[in-house]
């Protein structure tokens, strides 16, 4: 029953939706102005209304779009300048730790060499002593720091 209560009405209004638009568009506008601005579109165009309220309510709105994009940029780029002044900051620490370790590397090369020259004359006077060399054996050890 439901069903055809609902197919009777959709019938009926299909039936007089066309009196209806006939009656909507033959009534006349009560001003020229909207009238000729009808017939100055095209059939089937949508021509918007000037409205003061809403294009002032829209340019407001376009304004305040306008600003947050603004803000939004210049948080971004505050951003990006942030993170290149901390990946300067790293690889200038980076750089010193890697200088530190080139000196501490070349200090203890330096210290290795003179321990091995100093072990290569301490051999030298063992050597000399059991050759039967008295003043190598009364001699002292050599010094590691004598031979930087």
């Amino acid at each position: 029953m439901k069903t055809l209560l609902v197919c009777a009405s959709a019938a009926s209004m299909m039936l007089t939706w066309p009196a209806l638009a006939q009656n909507a568009s033959s009534s006349q506008p009560s001003d020229g102005a909207a009238a000729a601005a009808s017939t100055s579109a095209p059939p089937g165009t949508v021509v918007p209304a000037n409205n003061p309220a809403t294009d002032a309510a829209n340019a407001s709105f376009q304004q305040g779009v306008a600003e947050k994009t603004a803000a939004q940029a210049a948080d971004q780029h505050a951003e990006w300048q942030r993170y290149h002044e901390a990946v300067g900051e790293r690889n200038a620490a980076v750089a010193a730790r890697r200088e530190t370790i080139a000196t501490i590397r070349t200090t203890q090369a330096q210290k290795e060499a003179a321990y091995g020259r100093a072990m290569a004359a301490w051999h030298a006077q063992v050597a000399a002593c059991q050759n039967g060399d008295k003043k190598a054996c009364l001699a002292p050890t050599p010094d590691p720091a004598a031979f930087q």
